[in-house]
């Protein structure tokens, strides 16, 4: 034990801080809910504290470089990964605050778990060695199939959770047997190991791609592309909304990290740039499935699970062609899909009484002008959605369609821009339904509070404000990938 603690440096326990502070408030929640029952009302509030001091200490180690000997990075863009989640994670917390008394399962279990999957996320992001990365997978997918059953009451929670379990244990499997065929044949489960070994030609590349190929279908799954796709809208529609702003998107800002840490191993083997062929086939399958398939879909929470399918597909575009800008347009694609989606996600997760069954587009007509505020903040992340300027998320398009424009990928150009016009349809049905249509039904036990008002306006000003004035930020990006 203490020659276990010696080679644990300060420094390392220092850049452990976030989630040290995320965990241990866990426990601290879920002891105060097990013991002083009164003071279960508080963990909200002391979930978003613990997000704020996560945010605060990644700060203080934001060129910090690597820990625990090279497992853990810490650089300014696992930093700003880091902040992306802790912002999904705020926005999230914030929203389900009204949904789970509402549904009188409000409980510090929600939160502890809550957290813990946080941990689990920020650490797979930062993981430079694959055993780290799955044992970081595996905590924040327990957690995550606890969370996506956590109204136990209602039966199509429950299969939306069971359906969701087992597909991801096909992908923890496929993950894991990967780690297991590429330590097999490089003795190494580190990644820039892996790599070295493969320019120098001292490893067969068989056995090595087999292991990549199954490690990228396992991260695939949680970014839910297609043909790993087919989980995501029965858990969607399932699961609670407020937890499905979290589900949606922070375990795919995690997953495209490793996924993209993974094509950079793969692109140093003999041969590497016809692994671009393979992620260019997925984009094209994703865009095109994910923007088809949410144009016939009456369900506002399915239509958005399919437009998340066809976002991951914008997403692969800079990863055709590896490069420092596949980087900057990866991150700004990111942070702009976590506003919008966990924005959309925050005022669906108030606007809709039943849980669980259909959330119907027609049942939101005329909305609008009842809820003010709640339509005009789902109505810019929708828009954000649908890459209409001067939204953010036009600016993560742009970068994404520049990048593998700059690349020479002008087809893969045209798909994304043709299927972006697609999805452009259904976002704005939606408007039209809020603001166009007579109401069709009066609110019925709705709980419009304050923490969820919030979180969708927040989620809201920072899709319009980056969106008007990105400069600040896309320098920075620049300063921070040099770096890396």
């Amino acid at each position: 034990m203490n020659q276990l603690l010696g080679a644990v440096s300060a420094s390392d326990l220092s850049g452990l801080l976030p989630e040290l502070l995320l965990g241990g408030m866990g426990v601290v929640i879920l002891l105060l809910d097990a013991f002083v029952p009164r003071w279960r009302r508080l963990a909200t509030a002391l979930t978003v504290v613990a997000l704020f001091g996560a945010s605060l200490a990644a700060t203080f180690e934001i060129n910090a470089g690597t820990q625990f000997g090279g497992l853990l990075e810490v650089s300014p863009v696992t930093w700003m990964i880091t902040q992306i989640i802790l912002l999904t994670g705020l926005i999230s917390v914030l929203a389900a605050h009204g949904y789970l008394q509402r549904e009188h399962i409000f409980s510090g279990e929600y939160h502890a778990l809550f957290l813990w999957c946080i941990v689990g996320l920020t650490l797979m992001a930062r993981a430079r060695e694959l055993l780290t990365i799955f044992l970081a997978l595996e905590l924040l997918s327990i957690c995550l199939y606890s969370l996506a059953g956590f109204h136990r009451r209602m039966a199509i929670v429950t299969e939306a959770a069971l359906k969701y379990f087992v597909m991801g244990a096909f992908a923890s499997a496929f993950v894991l047997y990967g780690v297991a065929l590429i330590y097999g044949e490089t003795g190494s489960t580190r990644l820039a190991t892996v790599a070295a070994q493969l320019q120098a030609g001292s490893a067969s590349i068989w056995p090595v791609s087999l292991g990549l190929v199954l490690l990228l279908a396992g991260f695939a799954f949680k970014m839910s592309i297609v043909p790993f796709h087919a989980w995501a809208p029965d858990a969607y529609q399932g699961a609670p909304t407020p937890f499905v702003a979290f589900l949606s998107v922070a375990p795919k800002v995690a997953s495209a990290v490793v996924l993209l840490r993974l094509l950079r191993v793969a692109f140093e083997m003999q041969g590497g740039p016809q692994w671009g062929h393979l992620v260019a086939g997925l984009s094209i399958a994703s865009m095109l499935v994910g923007n088809l398939l949410a144009l016939v879909q009456r369900d506002i929470k399915r239509m958005l699970a399919y437009s998340g399918i066809a976002h991951m597909g914008y997403l692969l575009l800079p990863l055709v062609t590896l490069n420092d800008e596949s980087w900057r347009a990866v991150l700004v694609y990111l942070l702009a899909y976590a506003l919008m989606n966990a924005g959309a996600f925050a005022v669906i997760a108030m606007l809709y009484r039943r849980p669980g069954e259909q959330h119907l587009i027609s049942e939101v007509a005329g909305w609008g002008y009842r809820f003010p505020l709640l339509g005009a903040c789902l109505t810019i992340c929708l828009l954000s959605l649908g890459g209409i300027p001067p939204m953010l998320g036009f600016v993560g398009k742009y970068l994404v369609f520049l990048q593998a424009l700059d690349s020479g990928h002008l087809g893969l150009v045209l798909v994304g821009v043709l299927t972006s016009l697609i999805g452009v349809y259904y976002y704005l049905r939606v408007v039209y339904t809020l603001y166009m249509k007579t109401e069709a039904r009066e609110p019925e036990g709705l709980r419009v509070d304050l923490a969820g008002r919030s979180a969708v306006v927040i989620a809201a000003a920072g899709t319009v404000i980056l969106g008007i004035w990105p400069a600040r930020l896309l320098e920075w990006l620049l300063r921070a990938i040099r770096v890396l």
